[in-house]
């Protein structure tokens, strides 16, 4: 999954990460939490830089391409000057450096960054090892109850699913800000597939919008979409391909309100595989799968060969992770987005998202996480609450971001993504095609995925 990552994370960048270094001496300035423009916090000059595997961004050399990027460089100017602080976003090593980097520097004293950008199971290694802040303890800024920096100014997105999933022991050791629109899972379909099925090419926005973009109606619409059209007995077009099928499993299992791991009334993470509502999907997928509904490769095929039969128009639907709208600009047909169709089991849309944290070393003080909660606050204030401005040129309908999009901003339809180190959901969604007992697969693995959550259990809870 390493090239699937390094790719997500070049293209998937809408909303920007930063970080921080601090290179200046201990002197802070003062520890209060009071952050209104009469009263600024002088946060004592100093430069914090927001670590990162793949963007550098500062306020000096940036080039702002629309109106929305102009006023976030003034305010970040402005904030600046006002509170005495210098920020950037930096590029401190590779995507594979930056699994290692931050624990490494972080115990030798000497943190690369004041904040790290970490992919999840990253975050979760450098919590077990005791490497990371409580950020809810900072006293300066307010996770959980968001208010303005200043009077007038809009309250920051800290992202709360975040906060819930990287709480341990009613602290919260990693965080977020908004909402990922880039990196969660959705459904693209292709209109001129949908019409020579019989079928109105903007069915699934309406179906979606009625709430009856259920999994027996998607069933029934792959029927429609998977056609012999020359009548040789050969499929000429199907529904959809059955890789990448990790994201496949991943909309399903989300869409029923099922998860990969979860936690008990403890906090303590649990395996949340053998749920009913996660076998309901896995049996879903191959009941698709064994109706001839999903295209297989052909021998030979690279591993991202079904990228090219959705571009290409041989396949009605994609199911992918939501980054690579970036990749249809130049699609010939027309084509939409709508979330995973709602399992039996959820009366609501859910879906997963894989969120890129934020983690402050443990090695700093109080004092001096307050004044970085700070920074970081006033540099992620909104500047404007008009989010549909940069989005209507990346889609073919402007119903993709009414409709879509803006469901996709309500916190409450997020489910965050497994991220228990080494726990592959690729041991149940490479070999789910291939049994006749689904069930039986998913006690096969969980042995290995028992043993590595009661492991993280122990660094957590144990000490």
């Amino acid at each position: 999954m390493k090239r699937k990552t390094k790719l997500l994370v070049r293209i998937a960048l809408i909303v920007v990460i930063a970080g921080a270094l601090i290179t200046t001496s201990c002197n802070r300035g003062s520890s209060t939490g009071n952050t209104s423009a009469s009263t600024a916090r002088d946060l004592g000059g100093i430069h914090i830089v927001v670590g990162n595997w793949w963007f550098n961004y500062n306020t000096n050399d940036a080039v702002p391409e629309n109106d929305n990027e102009e006023k976030t460089l003034e305010w970040r100017k402005k904030i600046q000057t006002e509170y005495n602080f210098t920020m950037e976003e930096k590029r401190i090593g590779g995507w594979g450096e930056m699994r290692e980097m931050p624990a490494i520097s972080i115990m030798a004293g000497e943190p690369a960054a004041t904040v790290f950008v970490q992919q999840p199971d990253w975050a979760l290694t450098l919590i077990r090892q005791g490497l990371a802040y409580p950020v809810t303890d900072n006293t300066a800024v307010n996770l959980r109850n968001p208010q303005p920096v200043q009077p007038g100014a809009m309250p920051v997105e800290w992202n709360q699913a975040t906060l819930d999933a990287f709480s341990i022991g009613g602290k919260s050791y990693s965080f977020s800000v908004g909402i990922n629109m880039s990196n969660t899972k959705l459904v693209f379909f292709n209109k001129r597939l949908f019409r020579e099925a019989g079928l109105d090419p903007n069915l699934p926005y309406d179906m979606q919008r009625d709430g009856t973009w259920t999994w027996e109606n998607f069933i029934e619409i792959c029927r429609r979409l998977t056609r012999d059209v020359n009548n040789d007995g050969i499929m000429d077009t199907y529904a959809m391909c059955r890789d990448f099928s990790t994201e496949i499993l991943s909309a399903f299992i989300s869409s029923n309100g099922a998860n990969f791991v979860d936690k008990d009334s403890s906090g303590r993470f649990v395996n949340a595989s053998t749920r009913p509502e996660f076998l309901e999907a896995v049996q879903f997928i191959i009941r698709m799968f064994n109706e001839g509904l999903m295209k297989g490769p052909k021998d030979g095929d690279n591993w991202d060969w079904f990228k090219s039969e959705f571009i290409d128009g041989n396949v009605a639907m994609r199911i992918e992770d939501s980054y690579i709208w970036g990749e249809l600009q130049n699609m010939r047909d027309d084509w939409g987005v709508v979330f995973p169709p709602k399992g039996p089991r959820k009366s609501t849309y859910t879906m997963f998202t894989r969120e890129n944290v934020l983690v402050i070393p443990s090695t700093y003080t109080l004092e001096q996480v307050n004044n970085i909660m700070t920074a970081l606050a006033l540099w992620y204030t909104p500047v404007t609450d008009d989010w549909k401005a940069g989005y209507y040129n990346q889609f073919r309908d402007a119903r993709a971001v009414d409709e879509t999009l803006a469901m996709m901003r309500n916190p409450g339809i997020h489910m965050v993504t497994p991220f228990v180190p080494g726990l592959d959901t690729g041991n149940i969604a490479y070999n789910m095609y291939w049994t006749n007992d689904p069930a039986q697969l998913i006690e096969s693995v969980a042995p290995n995925w028992n043993a590595l959550i009661s492991e993280v259990n122990a660094d957590l809870f144990n000490r």
